[in-house]
């Protein structure tokens, strides 16, 4: 019985008909049966179908031509991609996954298409536990079901398997190497560095243009960069490393946060140069000019910059953070781990 609340796609009757016809078993979501020497399984979604073979293509010294054959297989496929429809395709060590969008007779003669290329590079069907090769002679192998495919595998192999599917979440999730994580922090940085560069590319050269337009201060509008930055750094961790981890949650709103602040600063000070009509490079006291965000003064006169910047940082950050969480949010959820459904139970059905 399917779980209360659990989608059930459900084959469509004529296709039923054709599966039960080459002696597949129908479940409630797909078929499945040893077909060719392969254990296949087929569900379909809307027009899409999909037969998935499992099988062993292993790597070892007794079949040291299987990374060609995995070449060939694939070589194969994607030159009949036209004539079966085929939509979508995965070859892995332990099945073929084939989606195709034509009329039921084209999928079924694409099955056969496909058992016959894994039968020309003899590659290890049913007679064989698909994770570690060891054949089942008199002994009834297993069939586990992972959501709508099913594998064949020996009884210490499936308590494996169930042994890792019954870990806490916690326990499953992969462990992101020192040097990724690294990595992910110094492109991280580097996504900083070109959000200060925004800041100091508008601040010199874009709010100049809106000096006309008294009835707004533009500087509001480019505290958004605060958000901006910290997508920057997301995209720079990213890059080097694609798994969430403590030091990402950590790193990406510090980054943020920090980049976010030297941009807002440095492009006050280049207001203030600007308003004060003084070159930035050439202005002899440079720790006057430093200190002019911070303590309200500037060349000549009292006037007031650090109310503003102070408030204009505050936004800035506060976008900052806001995106930081954002996109940290999506992140976990890329790299959340999702329970699979499983199913044991003895294979005892013959070859078709």
């Amino acid at each position: 019985m399917p779980k209360k609340g659990m989608l059930i796609i459900m084959l469509s009757k004529t296709l039923s008909a054709a599966l039960q016809n080459i002696g597949l078993t129908l479940t409630d979501s797909h078929a499945f049966g040893i077909y060719g020497g392969y254990l296949l399984t087929v569900y379909e979604n809307g027009n899409k179908k999909t037969a998935f073979f499992n099988f062993l293509l292993d790597e070892n010294e007794e079949n040291e031509d299987s990374s060609l054959a995995s070449f060939e297989i694939s070589e194969a496929i994607k030159s009949n991609l036209e004539t079966y429809s085929i939509i979508d395709y995965e070859l892995q060590d332990d099945g073929l996954s084939v989606t195709s969008g034509q009329n039921i007779q084209k999928f079924l003669e694409m099955i056969d298409f496909c058992t016959e290329l894994l039968k020309e590079y003899s590659v290890k069907g049913s007679e064989n536990c698909c994770y570690c090769g060891k054949k089942f002679d008199k002994k009834h192998p297993k069939k586990v079901t992972k959501s709508n495919k099913n594998y064949l595998l020996c009884e210490a192999c499936t308590l494996e398997v169930l042994e890792e599917h019954n870990k806490p979440a916690e326990e499953k999730s992969i462990v992101t190497p020192a040097k990724s994580r690294f990595l992910g922090i110094i492109g991280a940085i580097i996504g900083g560095l070109l959000g200060v560069l925004f800041y100091y590319a508008t601040y010199q050269w874009l709010l100049p243009l809106t000096v006309d337009l008294e009835s707004w201060d533009f500087r509001y509008v480019v505290t958004a960069y605060g958000f901006v930055t910290a997508l920057f750094v997301y995209l720079g961790y990213k890059l080097f490393c694609k798994k969430a981890s403590l030091t990402a949650y950590i790193s990406i709103p510090l980054i943020s946060i920090i980049f976010t602040a030297i941009g807002q600063y440095i492009g006050t000070i280049v207001y203030i140069s600007t308003e004060n009509s003084f070159n930035l490079f050439k202005f002899p006291d440079f720790g006057l000019l430093l200190m002019m965000p911070l303590r309200s003064t500037a060349e000549n006169e009292a006037i007031e910059y650090s109310s503003s910047f102070y408030f204009l940082l505050a936004i800035s950050i506060a976008l900052a953070v806001v995106g930081a969480i954002i996109f940290l949010l999506g992140f976990y959820e890329k790299n959340r781990i999702v329970k699979e459904d499983i199913k044991v139970e003895t294979l005892k059905i013959q070859q078709a």
